[in-house]
């Protein structure tokens, strides 16, 4: 298997011209990229309190709050450009009453703690950009309430993928930076998941955990 290249500089995207694009992008794209996604969410057939990690400028989440209408919703996000753009958007579709976004990062356990606990965790494409995957899911399955569900979806590094992915040089670094199934599944052992279940779905991979 291809060794990991993590991400160097394109951790926090950062920039109202460059949130800006992502969210046109995103507008423009997104139906048909996040379609698996939605529906592996719904079928997780969960409501409450919902955090995002890595929303950057609150598209996605704001297709959850509406496919979820009952769901309050927190967006954790590294970029404050983002955080900006993000909460501009959620007010812009009427969800700012539900939908709120916050600066921080995903190993930031005393972050994490202070939100509470909650109903669903869920990530896209946030995964490869992590700088330590391991403490990140710690963090997350201990911010689960009981019978909680975590949800992270990324790109799976696969030989193919790695050196035949199409697309931007963007997404060609974060195939490379993101992790295997194997991998996944072994940091979700360590946290002592019992439940969970690693799905392959080209050129992704979802990891669901549920909190005992």
């Amino acid at each position: 298997m291809p060794k990991r290249i993590p991400h160097t500089d394109l951790e926090v995207l950062t920039g109202s011209e460059t949130a800006e694009y992502y969210l046109a992008m995103q507008r423009r794209l997104g139906r048909f990229y996040l379609n698996g996604f939605r529906k592996l969410l719904t079928r997780q057939g969960k409501t409450g309190r919902f955090l995002e990690i890595g929303p950057g400028p609150g598209y996605q989440t704001a297709i959850v709050a509406q496919d979820h209408p009952e769901a309050e919703i927190v967006g954790l996000e590294p970029s404050q450009d983002m955080v900006r753009i993000a909460n501009d958007y959620a007010a812009e579709k009427g969800l700012s009453e539900r939908v709120r976004f916050v600066d921080g990062v995903v190993e930031d356990d005393g972050l994490i703690a202070d939100l509470g606990k909650f109903d669903l965790i869920y990530s896209t494409f946030s995964l490869h950009h992590w700088t330590d995957a391991p403490k990140a899911f710690h963090n997350l399955y201990g911010a689960l309430a009981p019978a909680g569900v975590l949800l992270v979806y990324d790109f799976e590094r696969r030989w193919f993928t790695y050196y035949l992915m199409p697309g931007p040089r963007g997404m060609r670094e974060s195939v490379k930076a993101s992790y295997t199934r194997g991998e996944i599944g072994e940091i979700l052992a360590g946290l002592g998941a019992a439940t969970f279940v690693l799905e392959r779905r080209f050129p992704y991979v979802a990891a669901v955990a549920r909190k005992e």
